[in-house]
């Protein structure tokens, strides 16, 4: 009877022996990973920075838009106005090479 109680206490103890070995296993798995989980996220962290501040002006471009409108409006009559002078200086160009009315 002694012997059958030893050889079960001898299974368990292997059984929880290999169930501890497989635990170990995976806790340092898991420091592993999570050890490299911190490793990336320091080295992440000026990147990340970098973007906040860069995107940190979006907020203010709303109040440029009012004025976008009135750029766009401006810069169309400076167009009109170059194609107007250009027109006009050709017209004299032409004159005064004697190729026409001014």
């Amino acid at each position: 009877m002694e012997t059958a109680i030893v050889l079960v206490w001898m299974i368990t103890l292997i059984i929880a022996l290999i169930l501890t070995v497989l635990a170990v296993a995976t806790i340092v798995r898991i420091v592993h990973h999570a050890n490299e989980i911190d490793r990336l996220a320091k080295v992440t962290l000026p990147a990340a920075v970098g973007i906040v501040e860069n995107t940190a002006v979006i907020g203010a471009l709303e109040g440029v838009l009012p004025v976008v409108g009135r750029l766009v409006a401006g810069a169309g009559a400076l167009d009109a106005t170059s194609a107007s002078i250009a027109r006009r200086v050709a017209a004299v160009r032409r004159a005064l090479s004697g190729g026409g009315p001014a």
